[in-house]
């Protein structure tokens, strides 16, 4: 039987249809999870990850192989069961790359990502289906209306190549009806200077990127004679892709005369947490189940105590993992926020590959950013350390490692908090502001061994 253009145009018309029926199914399955109270996003979390647990089982050739069908049944009988389950790590996720992880046919999957997200750099890779993909879009909308509506233009500045972090944003608060202004990263098109200048164009209510990108651009548009708090129209900052300290925060906020608020996430799960209008960060548990486990044994440690995050996802059928140990060292609170929402809120301590043995004991990166950036009461805003056994060898830019005040704070703070002596050198901003704007994610790790330090 012969097909005629009126049927090939019938066919396709039906396609679309079928698509937005899709996605509608999608969005009420979101709206009931999101509507739910502890309890019943208790009840509704062991059932998920009963699902997750066989589901994995059955279609992933990863954990085929690591997780027996009596484990899938002791699960699905008693949640409890679930602490039996193996951790993934991202040696697995590098090990099984690029496709030992999906658990869906590949024609089905809408996004495929990469972070080169482990310690020696390679690849892991990251799958979506059409439903994995647009319920996240939706989610995220949910959460970012919290603070951002349709009268918001919001500035991009995250990566957008082969991570999805931009496009999930862009996809999100188009649902929203904001204005967006797609920065992008490290483009030689697009360097700070004209992301600044985009910022003052478009009248930007809202900045999208790292902490320390948000530094770097305060400095730019000061050094082109623009007040970052006066002559822009940023009100608010949403920080993504690094922890930030509250010293951190408390400086962006001032020289911004914006409310910081931060995002968590990783190319491999999506988003992890988000911001409620207090500026408290959210577990997002409607799509993902969170531990708190010890990094050396990996005993599950309870609510309000400081361990290793390992999530595992609960709304991802492409690429589904189980006990995905982060490396983040985290807390989990589960007293109500005031904020009423019945997500649990996340205290983000820094990487666990980032702490450091100095004085008395560890700090982590995120904490020697607190002290420092505590302590600046000049721009730039930008600092390198290293380690010496037990003294902090502390870079400043010229005018704050003059001031003698600034240095005698820095001192005070690192005795007390890690027991630690300091040194302090001149920090050679060019070289230092070179590495910051060729990284397509600056973060804490650019002041780690920076090069451009020199004694004075």
């Amino acid at each position: 039987m012969t097909t005629t253009p009126t049927d090939r145009r019938e066919t396709r018309t039906q396609r679309l249809h079928d698509v937005m029926a899709a996605r509608r199914r999608v969005a009420r399955r979101v709206a009931e999870v999101a509507s739910l109270d502890r309890d019943g996003l208790g009840r509704w979390a062991e059932s998920a990850l009963a699902r997750t647990v066989a589901h994995a089982r059955r279609n992933s050739p990863f954990y085929s192989c690591r997780i027996p069908d009596s484990l899938v049944k002791a699960v699905a009988a008693d949640p409890e069961a679930f602490r039996s389950v193996p951790f993934t790590t991202r040696q697995d996720l590098a090990a099984a790359y690029p496709l030992g992880l999906l658990a869906v046919p590949l024609r089905e999957v809408t996004r495929f990502d990469e972070s080169s997200g482990t310690s020696d750099g390679s690849s892991i890779a990251a799958f979506f289906s059409a439903d994995d993909w647009i319920e996240n879009n939706l989610t995220v909308a949910h959460l970012l209306s919290a603070v951002l509506d349709g009268t918001d233009v919001v500035a991009v500045a995250v990566p957008y190549e082969l991570a999805g972090v931009g496009q999930d944003l862009d996809r999100a608060l188009e649902l929203l009806g904001c204005t967006i202004v797609p920065l992008g990263a490290a483009s030689p098109d697009c360097p700070p200077e004209r992301m600044v200048r985009a910022l003052r164009r478009s009248g930007a209510t809202t900045l999208v990127c790292s902490g320390t990108r948000a530094l770097l651009l305060g400095e730019v548009a000061r050094r082109s004679g623009l007040d970052p708090a006066g002559d822009l129209a940023v009100d608010k900052i949403l920080t993504a892709g690094e922890g930030a300290s509250p010293a951190k925060k408390a400086l962006l906020a001032r020289e911004w005369g914006a409310s910081v608020y931060s995002m968590f996430g990783m190319t491999e799960t999506n988003t992890l947490a988000m911001f409620c209008p207090r500026q408290d960060l959210h577990l997002v548990e409607t799509r993902t189940y969170f531990e708190i486990v010890d990094p050396a044994t990996g005993a599950r440690l309870p609510d309000g105590e400081t361990g290793e995050l390992a999530v595992t996802t609960l709304a991802g059928r492409a690429m589904p993992l189980l006990r995905y140990r982060t490396g983040d060292t985290c807390r989990i609170e589960a007293e109500p926020c005031p904020c009423g929402s019945p997500l649990r809120r996340l205290r983000h301590r820094g990487r666990l590959g980032d702490r450091i043995a100095v004085g008395r004991g560890w700090a982590s990166q995120l904490e020697i950013e607190d002290v420092v950036l505590g302590a600046l009461t000049r721009p730039p805003y930008f600092f390198a350390f290293d380690v010496d056994g037990s003294v902090l060898d502390i870079a400043l830019p010229p005018a704050s490692a003059a001031d003698g005040r600034t240095r005698d704070a820095i001192a005070a703070q690192a005795d007390r908090r890690f027991g630690a002596g300091t040194r302090f050198g001149v920090l050679d901003v060019p070289a230092f502001e070179h590495a910051l704007r060729t990284s397509a994610k600056p973060t804490m790790r650019n002041f780690l061994r920076t090069p451009g330090r020199r004694t004075p």
